[in-house]
């Protein structure tokens, strides 16, 4: 499966979370991209099978940060659509995001839980191999 990893700058967090995705051989980041518009360029370009998107710290809805909703809708709008991780920095799942969950294909995680960021990739990479990523009969 392909990753594309959105809004972590260059440096040391983003090799972490590299080399946590990586550490399981069925997924690839392709593509990192911190600013919003290069991040939807490499989405179109490379159609990656999930996006990690981290969410920047005290947003508690995309709406509040148009940038962060362009690039989900825009993720999401993909033929077929990537999956999408989610995660945030709040010590608790803002009630504004839990609602965007969808079964197998959207998932919020709590930034620095490896563990649930590998469950929701896994889960993700299950529905897509399926060819079914969203469900849809």
């Amino acid at each position: 499966m392909t990753v594309l990893v959105v809004g972590v700058p260059d440096g040391e967090q983003l090799e972490l979370l590299r080399l946590g995705i990586q550490r399981n051989p069925h997924f690839r980041v392709v593509s990192h991209a911190h600013d919003p518009a290069v991040a939807l360029a490499h989405a179109r370009a490379l159609l990656p099978d999930i996006a990690v998107l981290s969410l920047p710290a005290g947003l508690d809805s995309l709406d509040a940060d148009p940038d962060v909703l362009r690039v989900f809708r825009g993720v999401r709008a993909l033929d077929p659509p990537s999956g999408v991780v989610l995660r945030t920095a709040a010590a608790r799942m803002p009630r504004a995001l839990s609602g965007l969950a969808v079964e197998g294909a959207v998932h919020v995680v709590r930034a620095g839980d490896s563990e649930a960021l590998m469950r929701a990739l896994s889960t993700i990479g299950l529905r897509r191999a399926s060819c079914d990523p969203d469900g849809m009969p």
